[in-house]
């Protein structure tokens, strides 16, 4: 991140560049790359804002907090235990409950900004 106002301002500015990007791991299982814009709220309060991208793939996914995501490149479908499927294409925005029970299909190479709050 770079600050862009001075020592003094909260305000910072960053974006993903090529060496930035780490392996998202749900348990031990890399299900893409992150790019973290920060991982804790000014308070220390939990917050996290981040790029996220991924190959196609399966895997299932718990949401550990209150997540809204903008889908800005790809094709997702979630899936829920009753069977109930989310589709999601470039700019739609989408929440996710804290504990929601997911199965992610990325049919498409994807790309997702997203934020989580607990």
């Amino acid at each position: 991140m770079t600050d862009v106002a001075g020592a003094e301002s909260p305000f910072v500015q960053s974006g993903p560049d090529p060496g930035s990007w780490e392996p998202f791991l749900v348990g031990d299982v890399p299900v893409g790359e992150v790019h973290y814009l920060r991982q804790s709220g000014s308070d220390g309060s939990p917050l996290v804002v981040a790029f996220w991208r991924s190959q196609p793939q399966t895997f299932s996914y718990t949401f550990e907090g209150d997540e809204t995501l903008y889908l800005i490149h790809g094709r997702v479908e979630v899936e829920y235990p009753d069977g109930a499927v989310v589709e999601i294409r470039p700019g739609d925005v989408v929440s996710f409950n804290q504990g929601a029970t997911t199965t992610w299909r990325i049919l498409e190479y994807s790309q997702k900004l997203f934020v989580v709050a607990n």
